[in-house]
């Protein structure tokens, strides 16, 4: 009797664990296969704007967003030593079955690329840092400004960009403590992931 007992809750242990196994599994396929999707989709798209300019473009494909999903990085710009591609790049998502502009980012050279940490795309130079998150067909920015400038003053601004356009702006202003606190860049840049394009082909 107490076998038979022991055998059933191991069965109904083992049946529980297999369902949630299954339902991991299917998720993850369905996750997978969401991502193979968009980033195909992307190729294709690079591959379009790089024959419609008919400039010699590259990009970068990058978990950037709030649901985890890859966003696209499309930058004309080249640097002079070694041919690479720095960034000053157009950001795109996929929303509604196609890809969609945001917003640029832009950084200044190889001394400041463009860095990615977590859910944020991260950008910066000598007196200002930004980042963004994308999310569906928006962009949600933040930017801290006014580091190295004689007057002192510090800004934190934050506002949502659809299509290349600013909307809901706020801005206020922050002590020299807090902008150094929230400076993007600085504090992520030794353990952010430098964002490396490619060209298109």
């Amino acid at each position: 009797m107490l076998n038979t007992k022991i055998n059933k809750k191991g069965l109904t242990a083992l049946l529980l664990f297999s369902a949630v196994v299954s339902i991991l599994a299917s998720s993850l396929t369905i996750s997978a296969a969401g991502k193979e999707k968009y980033i195909s989709s992307y190729m294709q798209f690079a591959r379009q704007q790089q024959k419609k300019t008919k400039k010699k473009l590259c990009y970068a494909i990058v978990n950037a967003s709030d649901g985890k999903m890859p966003v696209l990085l499309i930058t004309d710009s080249w640097l002079k030593m070694g041919g690479k591609c720095t960034a000053v790049a157009k950001v795109y998502s996929y929303s509604g079955s196609k890809v969609v502009y945001i917003t640029k980012m832009r950084s200044t050279g190889s001394g400041y690329p463009l860095i990615k940490k977590g859910k944020y795309i991260i950008s910066g130079w000598h007196h200002s840092s930004q980042r963004l998150m994308v999310s569906d067909a928006k962009g949600y920015m933040e930017s801290v400004e006014g580091f190295g400038l004689e007057n002192g003053k510090y800004y934190q601004r934050t506002w949502t960009v659809v299509n290349g356009k600013k909307r809901k702006m706020a801005t206020k202003k922050i002590s020299v403590k807090k902008a150094s606190s929230l400076d993007f860049y600085s504090n992520f840049y030794s353990n952010g992931n430098i964002i490396r394009f490619k060209k298109v082909k």
